[in-house]
């Protein structure tokens, strides 16, 4: 495909850099996904990457072990910690995956083939929704999930106008490719406070809910507190909101056209 030559350079420059000693990628590309057991040591679409992408494998049930990412958070959980073990050294370009990516796309493969050295952000699912917290009214928790949504992106930089729902648009599935340049747009300590909230055992939101700020009121049939246990639905956050995290997108994204896919963020 015509992106090759591209992505061909910056692979040759990787392995470069390699045999320098000044980098552990040999690709320019890194696919990170999140899986618990769907399969084995190594992801079985693994012989469908081109040859400039690697993998990086994370395993989730044996702690102590090498590459163990816990069992929270779903892919937050091993998306953030990538980013937070290797900030001062990333590849080129990460994409991060489910265990299944054609699952979420089923041309996931032929996509990736057309990033090259100058994406700098884009989803790689097709899977558009928007979506606001009132979606969780029906769990009584569309409180706790607005309010780690709040405190997520505040941790980027980005604070929400009170008392106004927040409502995303976005490709569903968190499935997208960064470049380095636009991880390393916050800090690693953002990184680190969202692998926190998102990926580990605890609470999103420590204490009781922000009812000055959140578009929800305190009543009988919502949530006041958060809780470890509904990291099953806070952990969506990282889905929703990571194209304004890493794309630096607005909360409410634009649908791109069908026929192309998009090689930077706008």
């Amino acid at each position: 495909m015509r992106c090759w030559p591209h992505v061909l350079v910056a692979a040759a420059a990787a392995a470069a850099k390699r045999r320098q000693g000044t980098s552990q990628w040999s690709t320019p590309v890194v696919v990170v996904p999140a899986h618990y057991r769907e399969w084995g040591r190594t992801p079985p679409w693994a012989t469908k990457l081109p040859p400039w992408a690697s993998t990086y494998i994370y395993q989730r049930t044996k702690k102590g072990a090498p590459r163990y990412s816990p069992n929270y958070g779903y892919e937050a959980g091993v998306h953030l910690q990538f980013i937070s073990e290797f900030y001062d050294d990333l590849p080129e370009l990460t994409v991060f995956t489910q265990a299944k990516p054609k699952q979420h796309n089923p041309l996931f493969f032929d996509t990736l083939k057309c990033l090259n050295s100058r994406t700098n952000y884009t989803s790689l699912n097709w899977n558009y929704q928007t979506r606001g917290t009132t979606y969780w009214r029906k769990f009584a928790l569309q409180g706790v999930v607005e309010q780690c949504w709040r405190d997520l992106l505040d941790a980027f930089g980005v604070r929400l106008p009170s008392k106004v729902e927040p409502v995303a648009s976005f490709y569903c599935c968190a499935q997208m490719a960064a470049s380095r340049a636009m991880i390393r747009r916050h800090p690693r300590a953002a990184y680190e406070k969202a692998y926190a909230m998102l990926g580990g055992a605890g609470a999103c939101h420590k204490g009781e809910l922000d009812w000055e700020t959140l578009s929800v009121y305190a009543s009988s049939r919502t949530r006041k507190w958060d809780a470890p246990r509904y990291n099953r639905h806070t952990a969506g956050a990282w889905e929703h909101l990571n194209h304004v995290i890493l794309g630096g997108e607005p909360l409410k994204s634009r649908r791109r056209a069908r026929a192309r896919t998009p090689r930077s963020a706008p």
